[in-house]
């Protein structure tokens, strides 16, 4: 009878047990992470129809997820925590550069922060911020530093012409302004077209930032090129169908397209901004 080599046996057990867990695919769903910028149950209704049309597609079962904050979202994309990623576009290119994420393609749409404060203020413009209470996304949130370069464009800065209030997502912001906790908020305009909570009607737009691209929509490089492959081309075909049209519409994306050098270039400038705020925390 032939001996049993134990040890030869221990380090199969643990590559295989190491290789399972490096490739949550193979455990038969993979986990569909969305940006945080609404509630849960609000991601969840919004974005289940492409959910649904990638898993019909490619036959894989896929769950959407998120996280509560935005930097429980960034810790978790950078551990690899999720297979697909629909992201801030920032976001994208640091998991891009740091957690082995591929880009599937961008939203079509652009982005950009949108100045808001009640329509029954003097404040109707970037310039009567001074000497307010101006309502923001996290630091780590692209728009917060798109809508600290527009104050910086008008001669406004932050912290000493106008107090910064920085809350936990884009609707929280939002919401600021409408409770009276703030002057005026800057989100981003996704979410200034798609919030429809009372007492937005009291709102109006006073200035926008410079735009950026849409939400990044990405695969981690674990899952196989050809795997990956597949899951683009859904994607892609995704935007030219009925329920496809709907949801990009529902959602304000637009549609879909590839990633471009200059994408990548203005991504970065605002990343720099970002590290040399937090650097300065």
């Amino acid at each position: 009878m032939a001996l049993i080599d134990t040890r030869r046996c221990r380090r199969l057990v643990t590559g295989l047990l190491l290789f399972c867990l490096s490739v949550p695919s193979l455990a038969g769903t993979l986990r569909l992470g969305v940006f945080p910028y609404f509630s849960a149950e609000q991601l969840v209704a919004l974005h289940r129809p492409l959910k649904d049309y990638l898993a019909k597609t490619t036959g894989l079962h896929i769950r959407l997820v998120s996280a509560p904050d935005f930097h429980t979202f960034k810790r978790r994309t950078l551990e690899g925590h999720y297979d697909l990623l629909i992201t801030a576009p920032h976001l994208g290119r640091v998991a891009e550069q740091r957690a082995g994420y591929r880009w599937l393609g961008v939203t079509i749409n652009r982005s950009e922060a949108v100045f808001v404060a009640p329509r029954d203020t003097d404040i109707r413009q970037l310039a009567d911020l001074r000497s307010k209470r101006l309502a923001l996304p996290p630091r780590l949130a692209i728009i917060h530093q798109m809508a600290l370069e527009a104050l910086e464009g008008v001669g406004l800065k932050p912290g000493r012409d106008l107090t910064i209030m920085p809350r936990r997502t884009h609707d929280q912001a939002l919401y600021a302004v409408i409770r009276g906790d703030a002057d005026a908020a800057a989100i981003a305009r996704p979410t200034w077209l798609r919030y429809n909570a009372p007492g937005k009607e009291r709102l109006q737009v006073i200035g926008r930032s410079a735009s950026i691209p849409g939400f990044a929509v990405m695969a981690h490089s674990r899952l196989a090129p050809e795997l990956r492959e597949r899951l683009r081309k859904a994607l892609h075909a995704f935007a030219g169908t009925r329920e496809g049209k709907a949801y990009f519409s529902s959602t304000g994306l637009g549609g879909v397209r590839a990633i471009e050098t200059a994408d990548r270039a203005l991504l970065d400038h605002y990343l720099a901004r970002i590290q040399a705020a937090l650097k300065g925390e």
